[in-house]
This record gives structure tokens, sequence and C-alpha cells, in this order.
């Protein structure tokens, strides 16, 4: 499994799959939470709401594994105080009017893109960088999982001709849709206050894989090269598949074309209208229902109208939670695709 693989299915909150850090790691991140300088911040806030000695918990504490479908809480001498009854998750993007069929509508959008002369249809061979805003209910800060408050990240990734990379992730200001969830995550500790950086890179890609190599342009070669790596070729997977491959990839304006036209032969794809994405782009969005990955939700699209480009990926869950403690319906994931250009 690649790296890209990894990440991507790591931010699917629905695929189970447990966290599991050494002890002495757990420690450490909870040592450098404690660490952080908020006593004065927290003083004042209590003396304002008329009390003292304010109750604090600490997600995810030491040696206990935090699963991304059940959170766990370790309380410490001052005791826990009030989670959100359920996560915080953000706002489900506005779509419409959906009037069209998604097959007619996909095709105009694949003729655009024939069309496009933005320069970027020589995207093989060349070195490249990517930018993308990402959020998902199992986002974790130093290893502990952030149900109080919306901790975006962004990820900056550059790649060179042999496939090789290296890549910068950076947390973003937390964001809340009310005042009083504002509150609950400053008694729940402030997890994400501090942005926190990683970075990594890996070595040249194995050529002999098919999905190392060019993308087609023929629309049911398209099908068969997004359903490498998974184990079914159903909607579900092939709209993880086309959100996956564009977080490192730069596709021709005939790629862009062959993809959206296959797309249009998916049997329960649905257009939803023209949308706003999160960062403030205006695009059509296409989607599908599946229970890829555990639970029944809506995977959608969005698409530039002009050129077929990518502009983002949304996640919701619409029928059950499941054992996800979020309320229904919830967005539980999204990628914003802000920027794919050669260097």
């Amino acid at each position: 499994m690649s790296e890209i693989d990894e990440l991507f299915r790591s931010v699917d909150p629905a695929t189970g799959d447990e966290w599991r850090a050494a002890a002495e790691t757990r420690e450490a991140g909870l040592t450098k939470i404690l660490a952080m300088n908020r006593s004065e911040r927290q003083q004042r806030s209590a003396a304002s709401r008329g009390f003292t000695g304010r109750r604090r918990w600490v997600l995810g504490g030491i040696a206990v594994a935090v699963s991304v479908a059940v959170g766990f809480v370790t309380v410490f001498s001052l005791g826990p105080t009030a989670q959100p009854a359920y996560a915080v998750t953000p706002a489900a993007l506005k779509y419409g009017p959906s009037d069209g069929q998604a097959a007619a509508i996909l095709e105009e959008i694949a003729r655009a893109a024939e069309q496009d002369s933005s320069g970027d249809q020589d995207s093989e061979g060349g070195s490249h960088y990517f930018v993308q805003d990402s959020w998902s209910l199992s986002t974790r800060i130093d290893g502990v999982q952030v149900t109080s408050a919306i901790v975006p990240e962004r990820r900056e990734k550059w790649t060179e001709p042999d496939g090789s990379a290296r890549w910068k992730v950076k947390s973003q200001p937390p964001q809340f849709r009310t005042s009083s969830q504002r509150e609950i995550w400053e008694d729940a500790g402030s997890v994400g206050e501090d942005p926190v950086t990683y970075a990594d890179s890996r070595g040249p890609a194995d050529a002999s894989d098919a999905r190392n190599q060019a993308a087609p342009t023929d629309p049911a070669a398209m099908g068969r090269w997004l359903s490498l790596g998974y184990e079914g070729a159903g909607r579900g997977e092939i709209f993880d598949s086309v959100s996956e491959r564009n977080l490192d990839r730069v596709f021709s304006r005939a790629q862009r074309a062959a993809l959206l036209r296959y797309l249009g032969t998916l049997d329960g794809i649905t257009y939803r209208g023209s949308t706003m994405d999160r960062a403030g782009r205006q695009g059509e969005a296409f989607s599908v229902r599946s229970s890829y990955g555990g639970l029944p939700k809506v995977q959608t699209l969005i698409f530039d109208s002009r050129n077929a480009k990518i502009l983002a990926y949304e996640e919701e869950l619409t029928e059950s939670a499941g054992k996800l403690n979020v309320e229904i319906p919830s967005v539980i994931l999204y990628v914003t695709y802000l920027e794919a250009r050669a260097t």
C-alpha cells in the first residue's frame, strides 16, 4: 500500500482501524499537552463564571488505546467536565438546484476539459507541488483524538519524476459552530490550540505497479485503473480512488475528460447541483450512496465546470452513525484540493 493510500484510509473514520501507540508515546504526548501554559487563561475564565478549580480531562490518556469509532477518557484528580454529547463536525455544504442527469452534465464538463488550455496537459514526468486542506472525525493532535473542535490540516507535497516525494502537514486553527462548543473545547484542554507540524518523505515509486503509471485517456481503461488496489470496483471505492489519486497527481485534460466520462457510466451516481466548496470556489457536485468503509454514507466529488479539475471530496453519514458519536446527518470527512501544479 502506498503512502497516499495509507494517508487517505487513515482519515476514514468508518474503517474501524484502531490507534495503538506505545505507552511511552502516549505518555510523552500527554506530558506535552499538560505542559501547555493555559493556567492563567483557565483561571480568568473560571472567575468570570463565578467558580474556581475548573475541572479538565484529557482524551485518550496514558495506557488507553483510542479507537476511531469509540473515544475513551482518563479522568485526572480534578475530575471530568462535560464533553459534547456529539462530536463537533463541520456544517454541510449547500447544494442545488439539482436539475439534470449526472451523465449528461459530466459529459458537458468532460468536453470543457478537452478544450482547457491552462497549461497542465503535459502533466506526466515532471515535478509537481500540491496543497490540500482536510479534516476527518478521526483527527488526532499529538495522539489525542479531538471531538470538541474541528481541527483541519493543511498538507503540502512535492513530487519528483521518479515518484519520490516529501510532504509537510500543519494543523490549522480550531473551528466551532457555536460559542458553547468553544467553551467545551477549552474545558477539555484546548487540544489543537497550538499548531502541530510534521514532515516525512518517501523514495522512488515502484514503476512496475500499474497505479504508478500514467492514467489512461480511455474511459473504460480509466475505470480499471481507478479500481487497482481496491478489493472491489463499487461506487464507493471508485469515488474514494478518484479523491485519493488526486492527492499527488496532476491529470492532463484528456485524462480528466476520461475520468468524468467513466463516472458517467456508473449506476447510482446523482447530480447534486452547484455548490461553493470550503475554499469559496464554485463547482458541480456528484454523489453516490455506498457502505464503503463500513457505514451507509453519501460520497461527493466536486469538479470545476470549466476544466474538470477536482475541487473537493466530502463524506456524510445520513442514515446511521453506528458507534460514532455524531448526529445524523453529519459530515465526517472532507478534502479540499487547493493547488496542483508543475514546478
